[in-house]
């Protein structure tokens, strides 16, 4: 191989680990949830910064106890807000069930969440940022318990 053409390969694998490396440096959006007289800021279970470039990060499940007329009130960053996201709330019994949601959002970087939404049972509220209006893989948790006394 000629010195030029393995000067011209160090410099192309040089910029496939770099963009590699910017990738994973990058700081994750994170959300802001309020409720039950809280303010969590929730870091992604996991983030996409593109199809090919996503990082999980740890699965810490923050939880709010509302009263049963309370609501949830979630915030994401102008970034998230603008691609646009949802939000699902899900029977812990079954996970596959899904109890209600917002469908797509894109214009608004809030959306309440109500106590009453699991029946009185502890439910997970999964926000999922999205990409051309389906889920990119960018998705926070928390976990919603009722008290049966108004907080």
């Amino acid at each position: 191989m000629s010195r030029s053409r393995r000067a011209a390969a160090a410099v192309a694998g040089a910029a496939a680990i770099s963009s590699l490396l910017t990738a994973c440096q990058k700081p994750t959006p994170q959300v802001t949830v309020l409720g039950g007289g809280k303010v969590v800021t929730i870091s992604p279970s996991t983030y996409c910064f593109d199809s090919t470039h996503c990082r999980a990060g740890k699965l810490e499940l923050p939880s709010f106890t509302l009263g049963p007329d309370d609501k949830v009130m979630i915030d994401v960053p102008s970034a998230v807000a603008d691609r646009g996201w949802q939000v699902e709330a899900l029977s812990l019994a079954d996970i596959n069930k899904v109890l209600g949601g917002s469908g797509p959002i894109s214009g608004s970087h809030s959306f309440r969440v109500a106590s009453n939404t699991g029946n009185g049972d502890p439910f997970l509220v999964r926000v999922d940022e999205l990409h051309r209006g389906k889920p990119d893989g960018s998705a926070w948790s928390f976990v919603v318990t009722v008290s049966q006394t108004k907080t």
